[in-house]
């Protein structure tokens, strides 16, 4: 993970780019992800989205696993499986203060502020490599939309561009709700009339 810092630190003394960085989390159970990342094609399609703005990166973890709890012989208890991360994982997980990494495949929206780093976890599709592209497309046109709003001036400004970046996010989300209400309700209607 230090080598990730330095090219971090590296990106962000740059003219012109966004303290406001990606990374899309993945392992190899995620095939359709990797393939979408590893097309040229698809590659040369998502640099074209982010631009010298934004950069995002690729860092696939060590693969965590469910496992079910031993008890000592004699004794009682319940048998829920637990999540087992493996210990390669544990400087990502302290570095971005994530709970764990069943969560992913992710874009993680990230920028450093007073030695902390503020957070955007958005989910991503691996259920085909189309699916796959699609979502990483999508979510990296919601982040350079949300970044083509802010002034080239405060590109350095890691908090502001955290607050509009969540609002951003939180405006969409909204939306979504909004329109799964209205879809639910356009359902409930047609058996009632």
């Amino acid at each position: 993970m230090d080598s990730f810092r330095t090219l971090v630190e590296e990106y962000k003394g740059k003219e012109g780019v966004a303290q406001l960085f990606g990374v899309l989390l993945y392992t190899d159970e995620h095939p359709h992800l990797k393939k979408a990342l590893r097309d040229d094609d698809y590659w040369k399609s998502l640099d074209e989205i982010t631009g010298d703005r934004f950069c995002v990166f690729s860092v696939k973890p060590a693969k965590g696993k469910y496992e079910l709890p031993s008890f000592p012989s004699g004794s009682f208890g319940l048998m829920v499986e637990i999540w087992q991360e493996p210990a390669e994982n544990k400087k990502l997980i302290e570095l971005f203060e994530l709970e764990d990494t069943k969560n992913i495949p992710m874009l993680l929206l990230f920028t450093e502020f007073d030695g902390k780093f503020l957070k955007i976890e958005l989910k991503l599709d691996d259920t085909s490599k189309d699916s796959a592209y699609s979502s990483i497309r999508e979510q990296l046109e919601f982040s350079c939309s949300a970044l083509s709003k802010i002034k080239d001036e405060n590109l350095k400004n890691p908090s502001g561009l955290y607050a509009a970046l969540s609002l951003h996010n939180d405006n969409r989300n909204c939306w979504k709700l909004l329109k799964k209400g209205v879809d639910l309700y356009a359902y409930i209607k047609k058996f009632l009339v």
